[in-house]
């Protein structure tokens, strides 16, 4: 239904595209695709080249506001645009403005808003990541800044779906060491949490308990694996002391630094070459999944 909805927005959209709906609310007059242009895939795809081409780049900096709603209207039809049109429309428009740290600055800020916060209208690393490949290169930019988003460059680069996730050094309750790539398996579950969260809590309960899950744990068909972001310390021993023993219970203060962990707690799904095929999984629908697959 969500994905009803947004299609809808995005023909209302793209029907009020005639030169007498076009508002005086805009920043600039956005591209017309052509009449005999019908296909929804087509007309997105020539709205996101041409977005920009009738806008004053140096003076709608002045208007911060209407430019961070036209940014936002232009990302709303990426979904549905050609990929390579996407990113070949997102490296032009940076080649407007790349001069001006300043300005570059503000872009990798408004991407970051609309596509990577909390708050996130079109939550994207794919889309998300073009924007910060910009930002980090761009030498213009106060290297103060740039730290942070060579720190978010860090976690898309190693923890979105495509990417395989670093083999970093992991502790188990006892003290000895492992890493990710120690088991060859078909395929992770990876479970990320932090000190203190209750939602954590809930979601292994309910892996832990699920019969189907543990017997493909113990078959060695699927690895799930319990990571602990901080430090392997007594506190880790003691808690993890109650986890299933069948699950690999491990600890790194390294975990933040290489993986996204907006959700609560944050739960990956890795192929048998360690490569990020699912992230963001909620628990419900894991076991579901698994369940429809052994039926």
């Amino acid at each position: 239904m969500k994905k009803l909805l947004s299609i809808l927005f995005i023909i209302s959209i793209l029907s009020s595209f005639s030169a007498g709906a076009q508002t005086d609310n805009r920043l600039f007059p956005y591209p017309e695709p052509p009449k005999d242009m019908t296909n929804l895939y087509e007309r997105c795809t020539f709205i996101v080249y041409k977005f920009w081409e009738k806008c004053n780049i140096k003076s709608a900096f002045s208007s911060k506001a209407k430019l961070n709603a036209a940014f936002g209207d232009w990302l709303s039809f990426m979904p549905y645009a050609s990929a390579d049109t996407v990113f070949m429309a997102i490296d032009r428009f940076h080649d407007s403005f790349k001069k001006s740290g300043q300005q570059s600055l503000e872009v990798a800020k408004m991407a970051e808003a609309w596509l990577y916060s909390d708050s996130a209208s079109y939550r994207s690393d794919e889309l998300y990541k073009r924007f910060v490949d910009h930002a980090v290169v761009n030498k213009k930019i106060p290297a103060e800044e740039r730290r942070h988003f060579e720190a978010q460059k860090l976690i898309l680069d190693n923890s979105s779906i495509g990417s395989k996730i670093p083999d970093i050094e992991l502790t188990k309750a006892d003290g000895t060491k492992t890493s990710f790539y120690a088991d060859t398996v078909t395929n992770t579950i990876l479970i990320i949490y932090e000190p203190d969260c209750m939602d954590c809590s809930f979601a292994r309960v309910r892996l832990s308990a699920d019969m189907i899950l543990n017997q493909l744990n113990r078959g060695g068909i699927i690895k799930i694996v319990s990571l602990f972001a901080g430090e392997p310390d007594a506190a880790f021993a003691e808690a993890v002391a109650d986890y299933p023993v069948e699950w690999l219970n491990v600890a790194s203060p390294e975990a933040s630094k290489y993986f996204d962990m907006s959700s609560k707690p944050s739960i990956y799904y890795l192929d048998k070459d360690n490569v990020v095929v699912g992230k963001n999984l909620i628990v419900d629908n894991i076991i579901e999944a698994f369940r429809t697959l052994m039926k």
